[in-house]
């Protein structure tokens, strides 16, 4: 899961995949239980092995400062239990999903990969991820102690691409002191209630907008405005529309539907009445926003466990008080439905190292391991034994926020769509047309759904 869904599609040559038999059911039992026998036995004989030396295991991923610090000492670890392995980690910021692509394809694959959720369908469906499900048993992966939302993900049918590595909600930061200063902080949903619908929210919002200094310009503003789909999706789904047909085959009647055009004008409204920092929404991402939640210049901020932590030291010295509260709600809807992001540990069929390479997956998904990387704070363990544990170390009660948001989310389009950052990518131009051009919102979204129906050939 990286800062925000992938933006970038490739294409590359699928790997073929095939079985037969008869009669069906009886060659079935017999081959799953042969598979898990031989699954077995290859990684036992891999755990039980020192390692021939120079034994190198390539780790492709996106990680950059402290994150990939922190997988450092994950794969610290795993060579001191492993001597005579050694754990290269080859890290692509940017441009990581093409260049993991072109890689594969070309032969020279890594042992292992992180595969991010909107990657899933590219991936699994060109035949660039091996199906893990024949060794679970041998790992001692149950998919049971993951989150459900989050292994589904990775599934296809019985098989299983990926063995998850972390996940996160969207969520609402509020600032407290901003909303105490206002007078309104009680207008905040308190755990267990389902939420708070859209009225109560854009009521707080207006609220809290201030010109502090006097010089005639808003010096504190209630939000930042969610120009890209990954962040308003929310606003669809808590609104009962959707962007997409069941199964992911239309736009058209969804992405233009009641639901999601309800969702657009709450939203530009927002911003045509000053409630979110003017001429933001033309930008990919506000460069200022965490600055200016933490500073007190926003009361709200629309974000994953991944902006966390930017704000963890001033949490703990006292500096920000901080909430993590539901994305508000449609006042025909009991709740809000967020949005799910994952990543998980993914093996190209044709690695270098592949026995090893499905060991040290079942390593990274372990609990040891998502124990050291929780240390990070960048995501929700998927395992959750080690996120409620996380969860009860937090004396801020902000993990413990995050967790009560996972249950009723959805995963993104993106794991089941292939190509969705093309969806992204159009989606974007409806409410831009009407923030910056004055168009209709029901037109411009009728336009880009037509172009997405023909692009894709739905």
């Amino acid at each position: 899961m990286r800062s925000g869904p992938s933006q970038d599609a490739a294409s590359a040559a699928a790997m073929v995949r095939h079985s037969r038999g008869k009669p069906r059911w009886a060659l079935r039992a017999a081959a799953d239980s042969a598979t898990v026998v031989l699954a077995t036995l290859v990684l036992m004989a891999a755990a039980c092995s020192s390692g021939e030396p120079g034994t190198t295991l390539r780790v492709a991923l996106w990680a950059g400062g402290h994150e990939l610090e922190i997988e450092r000492q994950v794969a610290d670890h795993y060579e001191a239990l492993h001597p005579g392995v050694r754990v290269v980690l080859e890290s692509a910021p940017n441009g990581y999903e093409e260049r993991l692509l072109t890689s594969i394809a070309a032969g020279r694959p890594p042992d292992l990969y992180l595969l991010d959720s909107p990657d899933i369908p590219t991936f699994v469906e060109r035949g660039l991820a091996l199906d893990l499900a024949p060794y679970l048993e041998a790992l001692g992966f149950r998919p049971d102690s993951v989150f459900e939302q989050v292994g589904d993900a990775f599934r296809r049918g019985e098989s299983m691409f990926a063995l998850p590595k972390d996940f996160t909600p969207m969520v609402l930061y509020a600032n407290r002191g901003v909303l105490a200063a206002a007078g309104i902080e009680d207008l905040l949903p308190v755990s267990p209630a389902p939420g708070w619908t859209w009225a109560d929210f854009r009521r707080a919002a207006e609220t809290v907008v201030a010109d502090t200094d006097g010089d005639g310009r808003t010096d504190v503003f209630g939000f930042d405005f969610p120009r890209n789909l990954y962040q308003w999706i929310p606003f669809v789904w808590s609104a009962g529309g959707d962007i997409l047909a069941p199964g992911g085959s239309r736009a058209a009647g969804h992405l233009d539907g009641p639901g999601a055009l309800q969702a657009y004008r709450f939203l530009t409204g927002l911003a045509e009445d000053g409630l979110t920092p003017g001429a933001q929404f033309v930008q990919q991402g506000d460069p200022a926003r965490e600055a200016r939640f933490a500073s007190g210049g926003q009361a709200f901020l629309l974000s994953g466990h991944w902006t966390l932590p930017v704000f963890r030291d001033l949490v703990e010295a006292g500096a920000l008080d901080l909430a993590i509260v539901p994305i508000p709600h449609h006042s025909s809807q009991g709740a809000a439905t967020s949005v799910l992001y994952a990543s998980g540990w993914a093996v190209p069929p044709n690695a270098p190292e592949l026995r090893r390479a499905i060991d040290l997956a079942g390593f990274l998904a372990s609990p040891e391991a998502q124990r050291i990387r929780a240390r990070s704070g960048l995501a929700i363990p998927s395992r959750m034994d080690v996120a409620a544990e996380i969860a009860a170390a937090d004396g801020t009660g902000v993990e413990d926020a995050f967790l009560s948001l996972v249950e009723g989310a959805r995963m993104t389009w993106g794991a089941r769509v292939r190509d969705f950052s093309r969806i992204e990518a159009l989606a974007v131009e409806i409410m831009d047309r009407r923030l910056v051009r004055g168009e209709s919102l029901a037109s411009s979204a009728a336009d880009v759904a037509r172009r997405i129906d023909a692009e894709f050939g739905w």
